[in-house]
């Protein structure tokens, strides 16, 4: 009976050190999405407890590699809330981003304390 007791605690033990996936691993946004006009990939990922973006390739050629245009985007709820930068423009705007599914993500920056707002939907790349 010892052995047993002791058996089981162990396997309790081990179960309870399983590492627990954070919220927004599973579907979520995280990873590479190409921007509705095809001429960037933006990679999505962790950065703290939020998400950023980065750019990931150009093909206008613009040198935009690595620059950076999701800033902290933080879940609230079904959408991730923070800062949008226009790479172009150098403006950054209150942006949100949600997923339409596991293929499409809908990308949004408004200005003017959001009373005017201006979206694409971007694709997931296999």
């Amino acid at each position: 009976m010892k052995i047993h007791s002791m058996l089981a605690i162990m396997s309790m033990a081990s179960a309870l050190a399983l590492p627990v996936a954070p919220a927004w691993a599973t579907p979520g946004p995280v990873g590479a999405w190409r921007i509705a006009n095809g001429n960037a990939v933006v990679d999505i990922r962790p950065c703290g407890e939020n998400l950023c973006g980065f750019v990931a390739s150009d093909k206008d050629g613009d040198s935009f590699v690595g620059q950076q245009v999701f800033i902290d985007m933080r879940p609230e709820g079904d959408d991730w809330s923070g800062t949008i930068v226009d790479l172009a423009s150098g403006q950054r705007y209150a942006g949100k981003i949600s997923l339409l599914d596991d293929k499409k993500l809908n990308v949004e920056g408004c200005i003017l304390g959001g009373f005017i707002c201006g979206g694409q939907q971007w694709s997931r790349v296999d």
